[in-house]
């Protein structure tokens, strides 16, 4: 769980989606998140949709209070089930020897008192707010266990969309390398881990970047990427926002020369878009070179 007192990064909002729209967080986790909320231009489908689903939920849940004569109806089922009561006769003595029957005394029956809710706040009132008690913790179950399946399949909905968009790029990168006078280049950082992708450069100065395990960006961030030919200053191509699935696209017209074979192109994070210098270290960068030999 993300640290309440540092800045929240949008997927670890992401991943507190389900606590906050239920209210379940720690005060400092709502807050941090409300913070990131206001200052995050990216958008957050998780929490829209949990958003709206758990209204409807509390809505769809049904009123589980028992009939005001339940009470009534149970005593005078259990009355029945005993069956009718025989008076009994019990047996005295007289000094001569006879004896007299006489019935004994029936005990008085117990007063069984069903006050009404909203009077004296006793008696069946609280009989029936201990009846209700086990369906609402039930009810309050089944929200939070059909919130975690909502936020559950929209990440697994979301990475499939991460993927497909994943692979749309590496198709429009591969296409533009095929191209006449097409390069391309494999992007990866200095140690072989982190962000990894493909770019193309054409002739005419275009430019497809697919990047993915890139951290997502907040706030104002960008993914900004370059274009180095031979010992000319980096050439800013254009910049992305990456959201919780890692990946990132670019299709861009590189102002200036693209250079010949062995072209660098390199990827930087920048506090905001319309960087002209690098902001190092330098995330991942590859030489260009002809697609076919």
């Amino acid at each position: 769980m993300a640290d309440p007192g540092s800045v929240l990064s949008h997927a670890e909002v992401e991943e507190l989606a389900p606590g906050f729209v239920l209210g379940a967080l720690d005060p400092e986790e709502m807050a941090a998140v409300r913070e990131h909320l206001a200052s995050c231009p990216l958008s957050h489908p998780v929490l829209e949709t949990l958003g709206a689903v758990v209204p409807a939920l509390a809505l769809a849940a049904p009123d589980t209070r028992p009939a005001l004569d339940l009470g009534a109806r149970i005593v005078a089922a259990a009355r029945r089930e005993a069956g009718p009561v025989s008076s009994p006769t019990a047996v005295t003595s007289t000094g001569d020897d006879a004896t007299v029957r006489a019935p004994l005394q029936r005990p008085a029956e117990p007063v069984v008192r069903l006050d009404v809710p909203g009077r004296s706040g006793r008696g069946l009132a609280a009989w029936l707010d201990a009846f209700r008690r086990p369906a609402g913790a039930f009810a309050a179950v089944a929200v939070v266990v059909v919130v975690a399946l909502v936020a559950w399949d929209l990440r697994l909905q979301q990475q499939v969309s991460d993927l497909d968009a994943y692979r749309t790029a590496v198709a429009q990168v591969l296409d533009a390398a095929a191209a006449p006078g097409g390069q391309l280049a494999v992007l990866a950082g200095a140690s072989g881990d982190g962000p990894s992708g493909l770019a193309a450069v054409t002739p005419g100065g275009h430019v497809a970047i697919a990047m993915r395990n890139l951290d997502p960006t907040s706030g104002t961030q960008v993914y900004e990427a370059w274009l180095i030919a031979g010992s000319e200053p980096p050439l800013p191509i254009g910049s992305f926002a990456v959201g919780s699935g890692g990946t990132g696209a670019l299709n861009a017209s590189a102002q200036g020369s693209t250079g010949g074979s062995g072209t660098v192109i390199a990827l930087t994070r920048e506090p905001g878009p319309g960087a002209t210098t690098p902001t190092l270290p330098i995330l991942a960068q590859g030489r260009a070179s002809a697609a076919t030999s």
